[in-house]
């Protein structure tokens, strides 16, 4: 771009002096182009310059160019386009067949939501089916199965104990008739897969082969103590209940899930309480009880007591039936009397009646606990076959809600038939003056994207004024081409052109990884900054323009010039950071330009620098030394007009591995790579240096001229 400022540039003086508050974003900012004559710049022979490029712009000639980020812009638009124009599948609807391929897509349209209604309708019909399965297994568990073979077993368990207490000289009940009871109960039943080792209790065979073993030894007195006598029922309780519990858990989705846990913490609670009958019962006999019976008592009453409380807070009519048991059962104060007795664990007269009047009144108390259990297995049936019979409810109104479908069906696509024909009239017109309409703009907003960067150009699109805009710290990125001029000179204007279009094209796939933006290009100069309009929070523009600027000299090392495969590209950098202006400029030819003496600054220190070096100021030094990794090395010092002497650093490399996210890129190049290379420092001759520079001067003192 045009700078606001000059630069007067001389054989004697190669870093030239500015003048002027600011240099333009485009152009090399006075004097940030370096060789920016271009190929037209140096010699008659030269042609495509970049004077040539400033004056194309002002004048009606093929434009410049794009950059790759606009390419994408209009790739866009042409997408855009197409999709106006074609159809799904890539079909023209406008052409007859088109017409009645879209025809055809449009009338399968409305069977997507019917087969979709279909299929959901099936689906949920056979949750129901699952669902009132579920709940058929789990009214058959609570009522049947090993609910009553539970039950029975803890009757049987205190009809032994008793028996056993008593010597068989009182008997509540026939025995034999609750052995035939349970047996008839355990034939019936179907044996589920315990989870347990045993292998008693593998089979149905094998357990009433073990418990009939058991009741022999009862009939015959063949058991040491009571505690013996009851062991094997405690332990076939204990494993009924908990395959009871957990297939009820398994079965629990449905919403009786409280009448459910109430249900299995009664098993529990009588379960519990039945076996500290058996101690209390020896208690009142015996006139005490022993380490491990005292326990056992504790322990099992305890644990009675709240699996009780527990199904009493799942339901609260549970509640209000216990307390009724409670004030209605003649014997609950001797029951709560006798329980403290145990508790305190004083030695008392053996007392045969007392023991006796204690089982009896346990054995009541434990059937009304029972009563309360079968009201909630029928509360719970009950509950399951209300929702069982909604489930079907809800199964009729989805058949006949797939009828209403199936009905209207037809109506739907006729409509949709008389749409389609209607639209595709309508769209033969419309799509006429669309394409008409999207390619006069495609070539406006091609023009616009080619002068301006995409976040401007989106807000003058949008009618909305772009003021300027102040930043306080930007790093702005200048470099040339040492000996771009002799080399235009003894290259032809297409070798030139073909030059700088792979050189650029290379550079940009480079600068598209880091987050900064391309200002100009005019020749040889090349005019990168950032922190303008930061993509990522949190990256420092520093350190992405020092990373850019490694990277671009790394991959120029490996350039070869297509037309002098013998010659090196000798590109030489400059960087400072600092504040600036940018804005539009111009309403008839808006660009987007930068100014401040930063940029004046970037350019000197670029001019003042040496080929295959990157120079930078103490500025952009001091932003590196925040972010770390950067190796940097002291230059020397610099003269610059109005800001006098200033220290100056050669940027020579950077610690870590460089990311293989360039499309030039091959493989990952390790980025402790070092900028200086042995032929800009040992290679280099002085008079060579200076004669490189001279040509510098001389060539952009020409470019300044054409501009005037």
């Amino acid at each position: 771009m045009r700078g606001s400022g000059k630069r007067k540039v001389g054989p004697d003086n190669e870093d030239g002096e500015e003048e002027g508050g600011g240099g333009g974003g485009g152009g090399g900012g006075g004097g940030g182009g370096g060789g920016g004559g271009g190929g037209g710049g140096g010699g008659s022979g030269g042609g495509g310059g970049g004077g040539g490029a400033r004056k194309e712009r002002d004048m009606d000639l093929p434009p410049m160019p794009k950059r790759p980020s606009l390419v994408s812009i209009d790739s866009e638009d042409e997408n855009k386009m197409v999709e106006v124009k074609t159809g799904i599948c890539g079909l023209d609807p406008t052409t007859g067949k088109g017409k009645q391929i879209h025809l055809i897509q449009m009338l399968l349209l409305p069977f997507v939501p019917i087969m979709a209604l279909i299929i959901q309708n099936s689906i949920n019909m056979v949750s129901i089916l699952e669902y009132q399965h579920d709940m058929q297994e789990t009214i058959d568990q609570i009522s049947t199965g090993l609910g009553n073979v539970t039950e029975a077993l803890q009757s049987e368990r205190a009809e032994i104990a008793f028996y056993l207490f008593t010597n068989g000289s009182i008997i509540r009940r026939n025995l034999s008739e609750h052995f035939a009871y349970t047996n008839s109960l355990i034939e019936n039943l179907k044996w589920p897969a315990f989870r347990i080792d045993d292998h008693l209790f593998q089979n149905k065979i094998l357990f009433r082969i073990r418990l009939d073993d058991f009741r022999d030894k009862i009939t015959r007195f063949d058991t040491p103590n009571i505690e013996a006598g009851i062991a094997f029922y405690n332990r076939a309780n204990y494993i009924f209940l908990d395959q009871l519990t957990r297939e009820i858990k398994e079965k629990d989705a449905s919403g009786v899930w409280r009448p459910l846990l109430a249900y299995k913490n009664m098993i529990r609670a009588i379960e519990h309480l039945g076996i500290s009958m058996v101690f209390g019962e020896q208690y009142f006999g015996r006139g005490d009880l022993d380490q491990s019976s005292y326990i056992a008592f504790v322990t099992n009453d305890a644990l009675g007591q709240d699996f009780l409380n527990a199904s009493q807070n799942f339901a609260f009519w549970i509640s209000t039936r216990y307390k009724a048991l409670q004030k209605d059962y003649p014997w609950y104060s001797n029951i709560t009397r006798r329980r403290l007795e145990i508790l305190g664990r004083e030695k008392i007269q053996p007392d045969f009646e007392k023991a006796t009047e204690y089982f009896y009144a346990m054995l009541g108390y434990l059937d009304a606990l029972q009563k309360i259990q079968y009201e909630i297995r029928k509360t719970i049936q009950h509950t399951i076959v209300k929702e069982m019979l909604a489930s079907n409810s809800h199964v009729v109104i989805g058949i006949a809600l797939l009828a209403v479908v199936l009905i209207i069906s037809p109506v739907i696509i006729i409509l949709v038939r008389m749409i389609t024909r209607t639209l595709q009239a309508f769209s033969e017109t419309l799509l006429h003056k669309t394409h008409e309409l999207r390619f006069e703009k495609k070539r406006s907003d091609k023009l616009l994207y080619q002068m301006l960067p995409s976040s401007v150009a989106q807000q003058l699109r949008i009618h909305k004024t772009v003021p300027a805009e102040t930043f306080s710290s930007i790093t702005i990125y200048f470099s040339d081409i040492v000996g771009f001029s002799e080399m235009a000179y003894q290259s032809t204007p297409m070798q030139v052109i073909s030059l700088m279009n792979v050189l650029y094209k290379m550079f940009d796939s480079r600068i598209d990884c880091y987050d900064v933006y391309k200002i100009e290009t005019i020749g040889d100069a090349y005019m990168v900054a950032s922190g303008l309009h930061m993509r990522k929070k949190g990256k420092d523009h520093a350190a992405e323009i020092a990373a850019m600027a490694i990277d671009l000299l790394h991959g120029t090392e490996n350039f070869v010039i297509p037309h002098m495969p013998g010659e090196r590209l000798k590109i030489r950098i400059g960087i400072h950071t600092g504040p600036a202006v940018a804005g539009v400029i111009c309403t008839k030819t808006p660009r987007y330009c930068l100014f401040g003496d930063s940029v004046i600054l970037a350019a000197k220190i670029e001019s003042s620098g040496l080929p295959f070096k990157i120079h930078i100021s103490q500025d952009t030094k001091d932003c590196l030394d925040r972010v770390g990794g950067f190796i940097v090395k002291l230059r020397g010092e610099l003269d610059v007009k109005g800001r006098g002497v200033m220290d100056t650093y050669w940027l020579t490399g950077k610690h870590g591995v460089l990311p293989d996210r360039r499309p030039c890129s091959g493989k990952e190049e390790d980025m402790e790579f070092m900028a200086d290379n042995a032929y800009s420092e040992s290679g280099r001759r002085p008079k060579e240096e200076a004669k490189h520079q001279s040509s510098f001067a001389k060539t952009l003192g020409l470019f300044r001229e054409i501009l005037g």
